[in-house]
């Protein structure tokens, strides 16, 4: 339980910082898109880091529960899919961002921001929930 809120704590904050981040700057969003998927290393690399991350989380974190602790296992097996698709499909993945940088980021990022706010509450607070 203690790995589930260390990581509660550290992924709900990056949400909590990333998600208002992002949408303060969504309208700079096709631009940086289109730059970041024009360059093929960009891509990779970040596969790369993604894969890594998932890695890390699925392996420490692989937690199939009906409570709050499985968003952590899903956010990490996200994480792992992402990193491999981007590393093995650095073309495919550059076309489809392109593609996809549209107003639906947006709904997406403002509910990253509820699963950051969601997971942070449940990192900082468990004795306040069920099931720590």
């Amino acid at each position: 339980m203690e790995l589930s809120v260390f990581l509660a704590k550290v992924l709900g904050l990056y949400l909590v910082i990333v998600a208002p981040a992002a949408l303060l700057n969504r309208r700079h969003f096709p631009r940086l898109i289109k730059e970041f998927s024009d360059s093929l290393a960009m891509v990779v690399l970040s596969g790369f880091v993604a894969l890594v991350l998932g890695l890390l989380l699925v392996v420490s974190h692989n937690v199939w529960t009906t409570d709050w602790r499985v968003i952590i296992t899903l956010l990490g097996w996200l994480t792992l899919i992402k990193g491999v698709v981007r590393f093995a499909f650095p073309h495919k993945v550059s076309r489809l961002w392109t593609a996809a940088a549209s107003s639906w980021w947006a709904v997406v990022l403002v509910a990253f921001f509820i699963i950051g706010v969601y997971l942070t509450y449940k990192g900082f607070c468990p004795h306040f929930s069920p099931h720590g």
